[in-house]
Order: structure tokens, then sequence, then C-alpha cells
């Protein structure tokens, strides 16, 4: 008896010790943000201090991309890959009885004490089920961001901080702050609007005055023709909407540095998909091009050199072995996500290739910054060189090189499609 009372001790003890080696982590995601959003990406006329404070002192992958959807709703599907590290159409198939184990569960098991509040928007068991505490569960489509408890923005940025300044066990702890924001109804206080006139928007390239939406896109959030001025006036909300999150943000950081803990904490931010607010005729952003279908990522930690940026292409989701790698936490889980931490070091390369899908009418595979995008419903085919055009004005399908990496890229995509279980049929598709 004594023995085995030994044996229970020493395995108590050793859990206790693994779990102390454990850092913490904060977990922050929003909804909709575009790499535009980040003043750290290159726009100057963002306000998101602590944004890019966090980009300073981490790393930013540039060219982080969304696998794609099977729901108007883009965020299902990112986030359900996100949390169960399976690709696009195996994160189809999940609900809540097959749901594999996730990632707060995997940190679960190693000591972690975990904790939401937010949005949760995926695929398989309620937040409930799978974190030890939670805190206001919100909808993944708000009808407003004004409850009886204030603006949905500050409540997600109070209850994360408020976690993190209360927290008092040995215990490492994992805390998933999701905002809603910026994704609609983009509300917040007029002195957030106040700093984007809409005046003083600018847009790329790939925006026209006015025109029509683009044909190929099914999902489009707004009435043709596509004009302008509306653009601008809800860039100007989506821009104060990041702006405020980015305030709450700031709280969040604030409560780990008034612990004595933010130098060795793990800090991701990251949002679940982008989006176009009349880039290439698209309003929304259930498509490939890339304002929609890449979002910001950012990883600071104590293992991880300041102001880094990283521009091979990965997928946002990679996120997650990543996480459990930086955490030094094993798990027989396989996933099919790939680590970032090989990319960080310098030793690896990044995938050879990325596939991206959007239902079953559209289709993508970026290769050595070439960029096939195509339409099995409608035969249409869209081929940029992301290098010299990464804002996907010019289409190359009809050109010399466009038609030789056309056949090289749509082999990529064939071959992606056997590895991911992609069934629509892109053989009759020529240039």
């Amino acid at each position: 008896m004594k023995k085995v009372i030994c044996i229970l001790l020493f395995s108590l003890t050793i859990s206790i010790a693994n779990a102390q080696n454990h850092p913490n982590i904060v977990f922050i995601e929003s909804d909709d943000q575009s790499n535009q959003a980040v003043g750290a990406y290159g726009n100057p006329s963002m306000v998101t201090p602590n944004m890019d404070t966090l980009a300073k002192e981490g790393v930013s992958f540039t060219s982080a991309y969304n696998m794609g959807c099977w729901s108007p709703a883009v965020c299902i599907p990112s986030r359900t890959m996100l949390f169960y590290g399976q690709y696009l159409w195996d994160s189809q198939k999940i609900n809540k009885k097959n749901a594999p184990i996730s990632l707060p569960e995997i940190l679960k098991e190693q000591g972690y004490n975990t904790y939401m509040t937010g949005k949760w928007h995926a695929m398989g068991n309620h937040p409930n089920d799978i974190f030890d505490q939670t805190g206001a569960i919100l909808a993944g489509q708000l009808k407003t961001y004004y409850t009886d408890k204030g603006h949905a923005t500050d409540i997600v940025g109070k209850e994360a901080a408020q976690y993190i300044k209360d927290y008092s066990s040995d215990k490492p702890f994992f805390v998933y702050a999701a905002f809603n924001a910026p994704h609609v109804p983009r509300q917040t206080e007029q002195k957030y609007y106040d700093l984007y006139p809409t005046n003083k928007v600018k847009f790329p390239p790939s925006v026209i005055d006015s025109g029509p939406l683009n044909p190929n896109i099914k999902y489009n959030y707004t009435k043709a023709p596509l004009k302008a001025k509306t653009m601008k006036s809800r860039v100007q909300q989506n821009n104060a909407m990041v702006t405020h999150m980015d305030e709450r943000i700031g709280d969040i950081l604030s409560a780990l540095k008034e612990k004595g803990i933010y130098d060795n904490t793990i800090i991701v931010f990251m949002s679940d998909h982008g989006i176009s607010f009349g880039e290439n005729g698209v309003a929304g952003k259930v498509c490939l091009y890339e304002p929609s279908v890449t979002a910001p990522l950012i990883i600071k930690a104590p293992s991880i050199a300041a102001n880094k940026k990283i521009k091979d292409r990965v997928y946002l989701q990679d996120i997650l072995p990543t996480l459990l790698e930086l955490a030094d936490v094993k798990t027989v889980t396989d996933f099919d996500f790939q680590s970032l931490t090989p990319l960080i070091n310098k030793t690896d390369k990044a995938r050879e290739s990325i596939y991206l899908a959007m239902f079953d009418d559209q289709r993508g595979v970026i290769s050595n910054n070439q960029k096939l995008i195509v339409y099995p419903k409608s035969g249409n085919i869209e081929l940029y060189d992301l290098e010299k055009d990464p804002w996907e004005t010019t289409n190359l399908k009809d050109t010399k090189k466009g038609k030789k990496e056309f056949k090289k890229l749509h082999e990529k995509l064939m071959v992606w499609q056997e590895k991911v279980g992609d069934t629509v049929n892109l053989k009759s598709i020529k240039p």
C-alpha cells in the first residue's frame, strides 16, 4: 500500500513539475481582419499600437492563408481547422459525436488551466465542454455589439484581462480571447470612426471607383454596381472596429505586465481570414484573392527573436502544432498542419505549394509566387505573378508564360486534391 501511495505521489510530483515547465499562453483572435488592417503590415494609416508592438517584439507572417471554406460564414471552417488541426474537407465532417481532441483539451492533459471568452464558431463540441472555464460566449453573428454588459469588444478584452489578473494557480494557463471585431455589424464609438475619415481612405490598385461585381463570386455582400463611396464607408467602419479592439488587446498585455509574466508568456495574435472591400470586384470574403484569403499571424514567445517578418506562405492553422512545440507540449495526435518553428529558426523551408478552395466553385494553388485560380462551374481561369503583381490586377492566362505556368500549377492542384480528398472535377479545365 505504501508503495502504491509513493508511486502516485511521485507521478503527481512529476505532473506538477511538467506543468510548471510549460509557459503561459495567450491566444487572441479577431474576425474578418485583413493584413491591410494592421499598421505593422504596411498600412501607416492604421492605429494599432498594441498589434504593432507584438509584431515588433515577435515574428509576423505576412503570407498566412486560410485554406478555404464550405460555408459562407468562412470563420466556421477556419476555426474548426484551427482547433482540431485537420485540413478543410476532413474538418467539414467534424461534429459533436466524432470531434477529435482539440487544442485546449490537449493543453488540459498537460496540466494547463484553460479559459475562453468571446466568439465560438467552430464545429464539434461547445466551449463549455472543452475549456475549464469560460466567460461570455458570444454568437458567431452578432445582431448588435451593444449588450446589457457593455460593448462586446470591451467584454472580451476586460474578461480576458481580469482572468489573468486574478489567476493564482501554480499551473500554467491558456487564455483564448476571441473578438467578434471587426465583423459586421461594425458598431463602435464615434471617436474611432473619426480616426479614419472616408476622404482619406486609399484603395489598392485592384479597386475601381465603380463597376460590376465579380461574376465568379457567389457571395458578394453588396448590390451591383460596386461603388467606391460605399466601400470607403465600410473600410472606415472596419478600421474603427480594429482600433477599438486594439485598445482592449492593450488591456490584456497590461494585465500580463502587471502580473510580471509578460516576457515569459507565449502570445499569439491572428485573424481567421481577411475580407475584400472592392478588390477584384469583390465585397466580401468568400473568394481566393489575397485580401480575403490571407490574414495577420503574429507570435511573440520567449524563444523567438524580435522584429522578424517571414514572407513564406503558410497556413493560419499551422499555429496549432506551432504552439504545442513552443510550449514543449507532447502529444500523440497527428495534425495535417505543420509547425512553423522550423521556418522561424531557419532549419527548414516552407511548403512547396499552398492549396485553396471555396465550396465547389473555386480552387486555387500557389507555387513559386505563381497563383492559379480556377472556377469549375464557369470554366474561367486566372493566373497571377504575386511577386510582380501582388494585387492580382493582370491575368496572365493567355500569355506564353501563363500557359506554361498553368500546366505546372494545374498538376500541383491535382496532387493536392488527392491529398485532401477534394472530389471536384478539374481535369477538363484548360487555358
